[in-house]
């Protein structure tokens, strides 16, 4: 997807190019709201778009995945003691 399809997916019009790469460069930050249209245009968890590494992004995907009962396991067994 081209920034200007995300731009347009997300419902972001004038200059919408220009504004994308500015936020991709990290120029400008989008409004929260923003920032939900892109994550529903890009079909990820809004905080991803936050996140500060790979691993964290990765991790998000994969929890944003799992069924609201799989989450609720694998928090528990990672509460459980080592």
């Amino acid at each position: 997807m081209t920034l200007e399809q995300v731009a347009m997916a997300a419902n972001i019009d004038d200059a919408a190019s220009v504004r994308m790469s500015q936020y991709q460069r990290g120029v400008h930050a989008p409004k929260f709201s923003i920032a939900q249209n892109l994550a529903k245009a890009l079909n990820v968890p809004v905080e991803f778009l936050y996140t500060p590494d790979d691993q964290t992004a990765e991790l998000l995907l994969i929890w944003h995945a799992l069924s609201k009962a799989k989450r609720g396991q694998l928090l528990k067994s990672l509460q459980e003691p080592l």
